[in-house]
């Protein structure tokens, strides 16, 4: 994504800048305690009848790890976008 917004006009840099503006927002929700407990409940609820995939959902451990990364990847995106665009 950094390659292209490097390569592209104002617009995709203002994009990339938007967009890790949310994967940050996002990202910093999902990885706190009552985020992922949120999302896992709502992603559970949404299994109903499917018992084999709820358990599965419901022991998933990763998603705080996820949403960790997703995170950090906001943080990379929001500080490429401001250089490109003050370099630009």
């Amino acid at each position: 994504m950094m390659q292209l917004s490097a390569q592209a006009t104002r617009g995709g840099q203002v994009f990339l800048l938007i967009w890790g503006v949310g994967a940050l927002i996002m990202g910093s929700a999902i990885a706190s305690k009552k985020g992922s407990g949120w999302f896992r409940k709502v992603i559970v609820s949404g299994l109903q009848g499917r018992p084999v995939e709820q358990a599965r959902a419901q022991s998933f451990g990763g998603l705080r790890v996820i949403a960790t990364v997703l995170a950090v990847a906001g943080l990379i995106g929001i500080g490429a976008a401001v250089v490109l665009l003050t370099r630009g």
